[in-house]
C-alpha cells in the first residue's frame, strides 16, 4: 500500500500538474484566466439546465435531465479515453523507470489508470456540479441523501466509461502494434470510432422539444443502455441505501477485475509496440542536402505532428469534419437547408441561406479555424529537449515561427481544397473568393497564434506522453475555450451584418478585421512570446 502511495503521489506531482501554478510573481496572472474560464462554463451549463428544468418542472419530470446528464457525461469520458487510453497506457517515456522496480505489474496499471481518472473525474465535475445546484432548486421535493448519493456518482460514474475505453484503446494499441506502421493504424481506427460517433449524434434534433416531448422514453432507454446513469435519478427520486452500496461494490469489483485482466498481457502489447519493424533496405547513394534553419524547423515540426498519432487525431479530426460537410452540402444542399431553417429561434430562411453561400462557406471556415487548435500543444511537446532547441544558434521568432508555419502547412491546404470545391459547386464570384482564400489563411493564423502564446504561458515540460500535453494540459484546454468563445462571438458578427452588407462587403470586413488581429498576436508572439520562450526551463 506504501509502494502505490508514493507512485500516485509522484505521479499526481511531476505528471498530472494541471492546475499546477508556480510560485512566482506572475503566478495571480496565470491562474487567474483559468478560474474565467472555469466559471464561466460552469455558469453556462448552469444557465442550460437552469431552463430544461424549468420546463421539466411543468410535468414533474425533472429526474429525467439527471439520468440525460449522467449519461451524456458519462459518454463524454468515453469519447476522451477511447484517444487517450493507449498513448497512457502504452509506450510512456517513464517505462524503462518502473519497469525496473520492483513493483507488481498491477500496481504499475492501476497508477497509470488512477491518473486517467482523476484528470476525468475534475473535468466531468465542471458539467455535474452545476446539474446538482439547478436540481436542487427546481426539485419537487429535496432531502439529505440526494446530496450523498450525486457525491457517490461524481466519483463512480467515470469508472465504467473509463475501463470501457481503456479496453477500447487497448484492442486499438494491440492491432496497430501487429502492422509495420503502427502509427497509421492507430490513427484511422481511432478516427473511424470518432465518426461513427458523430455521425450518432448529428442524428439528434431539436433537443428541447425532444427532451419535453419524450421524456419517459428517455429514461427508459437509458436505463436499457446505460443503467448508472438511469440508478442516479431512481435514487434521486427515492433513496435505497441497498442500491447505492451495490452500485458502490459493483464499480470497484469491476475496476479490480478490469487491472487483473490487463496485467496478463498489458507488457506483451506495450514491448511490441515499441517495437521497429526491420525491412531489408538498399542504400544505393546518399545525397547531403543543405536547408535554410527555417525549413529544418519546419520539417521537425511536421516530424513530431506526423508521429503523434493523439497529436493527429485531436488537431486532424475538425479538418476531416470540414471536408465531410464540404461534402455534403456539395452534394445535399437542400437537406442541409432543412437542417438549418428547421432550427427554432435561429432567425434565417431558406432564401437567406441561398443568397449567402459565401457567408455559409465563411461560417464553415471559421468553425475549422477555432475548433483545430495545434499550437496549444507544440511548446509542451519539446519537453525536456527543450533546453537543445534554446541552445541552437537559431533566433527565438525563428523557432516560434517555424512552429507557425508548420500548423499553417497542414491546415491551409485542406482549407483551399473545400473552399475550391465549393467555389466550383456554387459558382462564388472570384472576389469572394479571393477573401474566402485569404481568410482560409488569416483565421487558422489567429488560432495558431493564440495556441501557441497560450502555450508559452502554461508549458507543460514535464509530461511522461503525448496525451498529457494534447489533452490533459492547461493550454490545451484554455486553446479549445478561447476557440469556443470566438466561435461564439463570430454569430452575431455574421447574422448582425446579414441583412446590412453583401457577402463581397462584408468578407472584405472580415478581411480587414483578421488581419489587423494577425499583426497584433505577432507583435505580442516577437515580444513577449520571445521572452517566455527564453525563460523556459525543462
Amino acid at each position: 500500500m506504501k509502494k502505490i502511495y508514493s507512485l500516485i503521489r509522484a505521479c499526481m506531482t511531476n505528471d498530472m500538474n494541471l492546475f499546477k501554478i508556480a510560485k512566482n510573481k506572475n503566478r495571480k496572472s496565470k491562474i487567474t484566466l483559468p478560474i474565467i474560464l472555469l466559471v464561466y462554463i460552469m455558469f453556462a451549463m448552469g444557465l442550460m439546465y437552469y431552463g430544461y428544468f424549468e420546463m421539466l418542472s411543468e410535468v414533474h419530470l425533472q429526474h429525467v435531465l439527471l439520468t440525460l446528464m449522467a449519461f451524456v457525461i458519462s459518454v463524454m469520458t468515453l469519447l476522451e479515453g477511447i484517444y487517450k487510453a493507449g498513448p497512457i497506457l502504452f509506450n510512456c517515456k517513464d517505462d524503462d523507470l518502473l519497469l525496473s522496480l520492483p513493483i507488481e505489474k498491477k500496481t504499475v496499471i492501476f497508477v497509470r489508470i488512477f491518473k486517467f481518472y482523476v484528470f476525468e473525474l475534475l473535468f466531468n465535475s465542471m458539467f455535474f456540479i452545476p446539474l446538482i445546484v439547478t436540481y436542487s432548486y427546481w426539485a419537487d421535493q429535496i432531502y439529505w441523501n440526494f446530496y450523498l448519493t450525486s457525491f457517490v456518482m461524481i466519483f463512480l460514474l467515470p469508472i465504467i466509461p473509463i475501463i470501457i475505453s481503456c479496453i477500447i484503446g487497448t484492442i486499438i494499441a494491440g492491432l496497430s502494434s501487429r502492422f509495420k506502421h503502427k502509427n497509421i493504424v492507430q490513427i484511422v481506427l481511432s478516427m473511424l470510432f470518432l465518426l461513427f460517433v458523430f455521425y450518432f449524434s448529428f442524428k439528434v434534433n431539436s433537443a428541447d422539444s425532444f427532451i419535453i416531448e419524450y421524456a419517459s422514453t428517455i429514461s427508459n432507454v437509458v436505463n436499457k443502455i446505460y443503467y448508472p446513469a438511469y440508478l442516479y435519478a431512481e435514487l434521486a427520486v427515492k433513496f435505497d441505501l441497498v442500491k447505492l452500496l451495490l452500485f458502490i461494490v459493483t464499480n470497484i469489483v469491476l475496476f479490480v477485475i478490469f487491472i487483473i485482466i490487463l496485467s496478463k498481457f498489458y507488457f506483451k502489447i506495450n514491448s511490441k509496440s515499441k517495437s521497429v519493424i526491420s525491412t531489408n533496405t538498399k542504400i544505393d547513394k546518399i545525397e547531403i542536402k543543405s536547408n535554410t534553419q527555417t525549413n529544418s524547423l519546419i520539417k521537425k515540426e511536421l516530424s513530431t505532428f506526423f508521429k503523434t498519432p493523439v497529436f493527429i487525431v485531436n488537431s486532424g479530426f475538425g479538418l476531416v469534419l470540414f471536408l465531410i460537410a464540404v461534402i455534403y452540402i456539395s452534394l445535399k444542399f437542400n437537406s442541409f437547408v432543412n437542417v438549418i431553417t428547421t432550427q427554432e429561434d435561429i432567425g434565417i430562411t431558406a432564401q437567406d441561406l441561398i443568397n449567402n453561400i459565401s457567408r455559409i462557406i465563411y461560417f464553415l471556415v471559421v468553425v475549422t479555424s477555432f475548433m483545430t487548435s495545434i499550437t496549444n500543444s507544440v511548446i509542451s511537446l519539446e519537453g525536456r529537449k527543450i533546453n537543445i532547441l534554446k541552445s541552437l544558434p537559431v533566433k527565438v521568432k525563428t523557432i516560434l515561427m517555424s512552429k507557425i508555419y508548420s500548423c499553417l502547412l497542414i491546415t491551409t491546404p485542406v482549407l483551399f481544397l473545400g473552399n475550391i470545391i465549393l467555389f466550383f459547386r456554387f459558382k462564388i464570384a472570384i472576389l469572394d473568393a479571393l477573401f474566402l482564400l485569404i481568410l482560409s489563411v488569416l483565421m487558422p493564423l489567429v488560432s495558431h497564434f493564440i495556441g501557441i502564446l497560450i502555450n508559452l504561458e502554461y508549458p507543460k515540460l514535464d509530461a511522461q506522453n503525448s496525451t498529457e500535453v494534447v489533452k490533459q494540459s492547461t493550454s490545451s484546454m484554455l486553446s479549445v475555450f478561447i476557440g469556443m468563445m470566438i466561435l461564439v462571438a463570430n454569430i452575431p458578427f455574421v447574422l448582425g451584418l446579414l441583412k446590412y452588407t453583401s457577402s463581397t462587403l462584408f468578407l472584405f470586413i472580415a478581411v480587414i478585421l483578421y488581419a489587423i488581429i494577425d499583426v497584433i498576436l505577432y507583435l505580442n508572439l516577437c515580444n513577449k512570446g520571445v521572452k517566455k520562450f527564453n525563460s523556459l526551463t525543462a
